[in-house]
């Protein structure tokens, strides 16, 4: 006797259902998990912006052009710090956190790129929109950082520029505008490339 078909299409369905809940709940669990010792650890990032309309050629969010977004940031003694405030230069923005080895890895040729240009009016500001400034404090008295560096203190800029992990990368010209992005970890011929644009 032949089972019907629609029963084993039923029993199909019943083990895809609790695959798909399991691969999620696992998804979930590497996305939150802990960070261990604090330690700087490989991040999560994906190739990609979660916000479509953040692309290429288009203008910079916190920047002074207008219907720009604020992004509530600070620095590290909780003053105000406004893209706005660099109209007319430069600006590279680099999404980043204090455990995540691929920036750590990364600042050396940052460091070495913002020295070399600074010069040319460039601005580098790191952005860290997933932990507070007690947090980034602790960690740059350990780890010199040759920038300055802005805390997120609501998600307005995680998402008004798409970021979803990090290190993300902004490239902004003098006129607020988007000329180069990238997703993960930069190199120096990245770097040199995406600064080309901008300079």
């Amino acid at each position: 006797m032949q089972p019907h078909p629609d029963r084993g299409r039923a029993v199909s369905r019943l083990l895809v259902l609790p695959a798909a809940l399991i691969t999620i709940v696992l998804l979930a669990y590497l996305a939150t998990r802990p960070l261990g010792n604090g330690g700087p650890q490989a991040s999560f990032f994906v190739i990609g912006s979660a916000v479509p309309g953040i692309q290429l050629g288009q203008v910079a969010p916190g920047t002074a052009e207008a219907g720009s977004p604020e992004l509530s940031l600070t620095d590290l003694d909780g003053a105000t710090v406004d893209l706005a405030d660099f109209e007319g230069r430069p600006i590279w923005v680099i999404f980043w956190k204090t455990a995540c080895e691929p920036c750590e890895e990364e600042a050396p040729e940052v460091a070495a790129a913002y020295a070399a240009h600074q010069a040319d009016g460039l601005v580098v500001i790191g952005i860290d929109i997933w932990e507070s400034a007690a947090v980034v404090q602790d960690y740059a008295e350990g780890h010199p950082i040759a920038y300055p560096i802005a805390i997120a203190t609501t998600p307005a800029a995680m998402d008004a520029y798409g970021v979803w992990g990090a290190p993300t990368h902004y490239f902004i010209d003098r006129s607020g505008i988007i000329r180069g992005r990238h997703f993960g970890p930069v190199t120096r011929d990245l770097i040199n490339e995406n600064l080309g644009r901008i300079i």
